[in-house]
């Protein structure tokens, strides 16, 4: 059972380097795929830093109907953001915590393309880390 980040489904969306792997995990019948709820807003604000906001309603519509559940935030979530953050050294953005905290509390794996979250113990945090967007660009 996967919980894919907000960074995967933009590398499915934009075409980027994941593409593929997020493709698979789509197609394969046996795969659960989560979404936090936070990952909602992050997507339509990145529409909307490249003037696309206009896209939403029929990104939401097509990428909707793929997603298992979408997961809330709630104390027990919060709480173990707050335990992810203690566990590394490097800074951990807020939305990206609790998004992670998400995975870990309903015992799912975070299919990401995030490098910070690399910090983050395997004991407390399953994860996949797709390739860099950057990796590609060399």
């Amino acid at each position: 059972m996967i919980l894919l980040d907000s960074s995967a489904w933009l590398a499915h969306l934009f075409g980027e380097p994941g593409v593929e792997q997020v493709t698979h995990l789509f197609d394969d019948t046996d795969a659960e795929v989560n979404i936090s709820v936070l990952s909602i807003p992050e997507i339509y604000a990145r529409l909307k830093a490249i003037d696309r906001e206009d896209r939403w309603p029929r990104v939401w519509d097509a990428y909707g109907t793929l997603f298992t559940k979408v997961l809330p935030v709630d104390e027990a979530v919060a709480h173990q953001a707050i335990g992810l953050r203690a566990a590394i050294p490097n800074r951990l953005p807020t939305i990206d915590g609790l998004i992670a905290a998400t995975a870990a509390v309903h015992k799912l794996m975070l299919v990401h393309r995030d490098p910070h979250f690399a910090a983050i113990p395997a004991h407390l945090l399953s994860q996949i880390q797709l390739p860099d967007k950057q990796d590609q660009e060399d």
